[in-house]
């Protein structure tokens, strides 16, 4: 009874303080005025100023696993624990012959000569032929056990009726 009589003065004070204060000291959520902008601020469209890739990459041949130094430094290692090797090209060649001339060896950009890939077929074979070898091990379990099964209550039956018309 104590703890909900301290309950009820504490609630009454709060709300008490809440009406003499306000709710003014509060900042508005959006601007008040009337020159509000007709979208959200620029940072919602921020994607539109970047720019596309300049280069194109094709695959050279299939997926392998990284290796465990690959997985724990290489970029492409880190999503997946798979790289594909890729052969990449510049889109604008007059953009690298540019870019060559203002820049020295320890600026140039590097095109990749791989990329991450979710699966390895030879992995993935794998493991498909392990679930599959798993599931018909199970099933001829389970169709065994059924099979002893229904004998076991089959000469059950036979026994007890035998015994019943007095043959056994």
């Amino acid at each position: 009874m104590r703890e909900v009589l301290i309950f009820l003065i504490l609630f009454y004070h709060s709300s008490f303080s809440l009406a003499l204060t306000g709710n003014n000291k509060r900042a508005p959520p959006f601007p008040q005025g009337t020159d509000l902008p007709a979208r959200l601020g620029n940072y919602t469209h921020s994607h539109e100023n970047v720019e596309r890739p300049t280069y194109t990459c094709t695959s050279l041949g299939e997926c392998d696993v990284c290796t465990s130094l690959e997985k724990k430094t290489a970029p492409y290692c880190l999503d997946y624990g798979n790289k594909e090797p890729v052969r990449c090209e510049w889109n604008d060649p007059n953009w690298v012959v540019n870019r060559n001339d203002t820049m020295t060896d320890d600026d140039m950009i590097n095109l990749p000569t791989f990329r991450a890939c979710p699966w390895v077929k030879r992995v993935e074979k794998w493991r498909i032929i392990k679930f599959e070898t798993m599931n018909f091990i199970l099933a001829v379990l389970s169709v065994s056990v059924f099979l002893w099964r229904q004998r076991k209550l089959a000469r059950e039956k036979y026994q007890q009726m035998a015994q019943r018309i007095g043959v056994a």
